[in-house]
């Protein structure tokens, strides 16, 4: 079980790592091709920040929940918040600030479900 719970959390770390890694080249990219951001000011960019940190928060909560079914809602939501809050005014960054936090959080889950697979599963054996 605690092995479990460690791969399970490691996994979750690197792909809040990986999270880091894919929104810096995407920012590079669209810098290279798009010639810069549109809007600018602290308030979009604390914003970014914040999209991070609700990431992070959200994985927290389907790391703890038991059914995949309660793991996909958080995620939903998430998703949910993070377009309300960027549209209509941003939709290039509601859409990809939308789909960053969904990819990574669905792989995350994935990875760990795979991972919950590939593990033995301890038997119990009852002489009753």
């Amino acid at each position: 079980m605690i092995l479990r719970v460690t791969l399970g959390l490691i996994i979750y770390l690197l792909v809040i790592a990986l999270y880091f890694v894919v929104h810096d080249y995407g920012v590079v990219f669209y810098k290279t091709h798009m010639g810069g951001f549109t809007a600018r000011g602290v308030a979009i960019g604390g914003t970014a920040e914040l999209t991070f940190y609700f990431f992070i928060f959200v994985n927290i909560v389907v790391f703890v929940m038991p059914t995949l079914v309660a793991k996909i809602v958080p995620i939903v939501l998430m998703v949910a918040i993070v377009l309300f809050y960027f549209l209509p005014e941003n939709p290039v960054r509601a859409m990809a600030y939308s789909g960053l936090t969904f990819s990574m959080s669905i792989l995350a889950l994935v990875t760990r479900l795979i991972v919950d697979r590939q593990m033995p599963q301890r038997k119990i054996y009852s002489n009753s």
